[in-house]
């Protein structure tokens, strides 16, 4: 860590929530604005509508790839999205992949999973001078060293815990969030990816062992991200046969990793005292959730959520609570503003 940068605006885009948290939080120390897009047709509905400063843009993405999103920003009529920096993301490091990237618009190419020494020099290459805050100390802030000594008490079969702390920037809360969102989407990741061998649907395949490739990386789950990544090698070959022979093993480890992961999972059930539900206050709450979304700002989001969990809410309107914090842990600012505005309305009728 280098510097700060408070007045700086970026976009982070990747269909993959894993890859989204470990991204938004090795940004998290240089107190920048962040904001997140988990697709190509939203990243470019966002930058026509923002002003980024950088665009941080994975390239597989299902729909829209990176690269077509980065041609579309191109055409847009005004000299800032001609000058607007664009970095691709990618863990596909074949020859001709970086001129791939320049050709269609884009400025640079990091590699994924991405080091927190690889993010800084990105920062320091293209974000304006007058932005950057010369301040290594003040950057610091909030980074935990974990050191060997919380390593060691570790043990969970399959994962290199190291190397995906070594992802983190070493910053233990961020490797634990990035373990639970993991651990959660593990069924239904591996029952999209059995979906897709059953059916012969390649491009859906070739899509989720990518996407896991990429999510065991940061994990250091070695093991599980090799074998997804021989299984893409396999699909982008169309060969069917290695497919059906190497996904069920793929599945089996993939699927164990629940049982080394969920002891170390973060338990974001709320265990303070509650408070008597105050309608005028959720209310309140509500609107500003709601312009949160608006503004892609899911920091202002996750802080709304936890308000809303010192309310004792009673079965009538805790399932409401419940869907707007999966859908902020998601980022999924569509799915949030509608049932914050759907409950909104609600409690207006009642009032």
């Amino acid at each position: 860590m280098t510097f700060t940068a408070p007045s700086a605006r970026i976009l982070i885009v990747d269909d993959n929530r894993v890859s989204l948290k470990m991204a938004n939080g090795l940004l998290r120390p240089y107190h920048m604005q962040v904001d997140t897009a988990d697709s190509g047709e939203q990243a470019v509905e966002m930058v026509r509508n923002g002003d980024y400063d950088l665009v941080l843009m994975d390239h597989m993405m299902p729909g829209m790839s990176g690269v077509e999103a980065a041609k579309i920003i191109r055409s847009m009529e005004g000299k800032q999205f001609k000058k607007l920096v664009i970095v691709a993301l990618s863990a596909n490091t074949d020859p001709g992949i970086r001129e791939l990237f320049l050709e269609s618009g884009m400025d640079d190419f990091v590699a994924k999973p991405v080091e927190r020494y690889n993010m800084d020099k990105i920062l320091n290459k293209w974000l304006p001078e007058d932005m950057v805050i010369p301040d290594g100390e003040a950057a610091k802030t909030g980074q935990e060293d974990t050191g060997k000594e919380d390593l060691s008490v570790w043990q969970m079969e399959g994962i290199d815990v190291e190397v995906g702390m070594s992802y983190s920037g070493n910053d233990k809360a961020l490797y634990l969030e990035v373990l639970t969102d993991f651990a959660d989407s593990i069924e239904e990741r591996a029952d999209q990816i059995e979906r897709a061998a059953a059916q012969k649907n390649i491009n859906e395949y070739i899509m989720g062992v990518h996407s896991l490739k990429s999510a065991a990386r940061y994990l250091g789950a070695v093991t599980v991200a090799d074998m997804a990544q021989a299984l893409e090698a396999d699909a982008k070959r169309d060969d069917w046969w290695a497919i059906e022979r190497g996904t069920p093993d793929l599945l089996v480890s993939y699927r164990q990793l629940y049982q080394s992961i969920s002891p170390y999972c973060i338990d974001r059930s709320y265990t303070g005292k509650r408070k008597h539900f105050n309608r005028d206050e959720v209310h309140t709450l509500l609107v500003k959730l709601e312009n949160c979304m608006e503004e892609y700002d899911i920091d202002g989001g996750e802080e709304i959520v936890q308000a809303l969990q010192k309310y004792d809410l009673g079965k009538a309107w805790s399932g409401r609570r419940d869907r707007i914090m999966k859908a902020v842990d998601q980022f999924d600012y569509e799915v949030c503003q509608k049932e914050a505005h759907s409950w909104k309305l609600a409690l207006e009728k009642e009032s």
